[in-house]
């Protein structure tokens, strides 16, 4: 039985577009679990690509046009570094809440409750799991996914190997970018800090006028006891505000690829 390829630049075309998306995709939530099969994220991969490719194939063209069929590596290894960089950008974006957790976690009490969790192959708090894999579902359900999608098929028309030199503006955009996922961190945390900053100045006070009552021992549990009180009464608006941020940050991603 002899194969033939009738098309050889659009195998080639077909093979840029899965080594950006696999790139892209081996990142997110979810496929970069451990717990998830290698053979799975690579045929996930390969689903998408091929449900994707007639968008992008007159694109992917332009590139293989550019440098010719023989560069096959060369352009195999920008889409690849596309792919890379698209996929991190995505993933900092599900940081803002990793962070928010392990900032709440220091601020009620909890930041010596860490186990290693073998699914993420990395230490974690129970807060920064807690709120990741609940913004992750909220994420999923609403069908937020849709606009990331939308914008890795943007870069496929917006990114190319002959136009690098005009992303010498982008350290502006990720200036920008990740300073505005420190400061959306720090927003969400925000009512757990001021909770905790108060606590601290009524504890001092109370320090200064019962000098015999052991303040460190009572500390420990007002702020566990307050923390989880208040993350419990404000954790509707938390994660309204998460899922806000999350789709604004996309949003501004998304303006910077097209």
């Amino acid at each position: 039985m002899n194969v033939q390829v009738v098309d050889y630049p659009i195998l080639i075309a077909f093979w840029l577009s899965f080594s950006r998306w696999l790139a892209i995709l081996f990142q997110l939530p979810m496929f970069d679990n451990n717990s998830v099969p290698v053979l799975v994220k690579v045929l996930g991969s390969l689903i998408i690509t091929y449900a994707f490719f007639p968008m992008v194939q007159g694109q992917v063209l332009i590139d293989i046009n550019y440098l010719g069929v023989d560069n096959f590596w060369y352009l195999t290894m920008f889409n690849v570094v596309v792919g890379l960089v698209v996929g991190f950008i995505v993933k900092s974006i599900m940081t803002i809440f990793i962070a928010s957790g392990s900032i709440i976690t220091q601020q009620i009490g909890f930041g010596a409750v860490r186990y290693f969790d073998p699914q993420a192959g990395q230490q974690i708090g129970p807060f920064e799991q807690l709120i990741q894999w609940t913004v992750l579902v909220i994420i999923i359900t609403s069908g937020a996914l849709l606009p990331m999608f939308k914008g890795v098929v943007a870069t496929f028309h917006s990114i190319h190997i002959e136009q690098l030199g005009s992303l010498a503006v982008s350290p502006e955009f990720f200036l920008m970018f990740f300073k505005n996922l420190f400061l959306a961190s720090l927003m969400l945390a925000s009512p757990l800090i001021f909770t905790n900053v108060l606590i601290m100045v009524v504890l001092g006070v109370i320090a200064r006028t019962v000098p015999q009552m052991n303040v460190l021992m009572v500390s420990f549990v007002v702020n566990i006891g307050m923390g989880l009180l208040v993350f419990a009464a404000t954790s509707d608006e938390f994660f309204q505000v998460a899922f806000r941020v999350y789709t604004e940050k996309l949003g501004d991603w998304f303006q910077f690829v097209i």
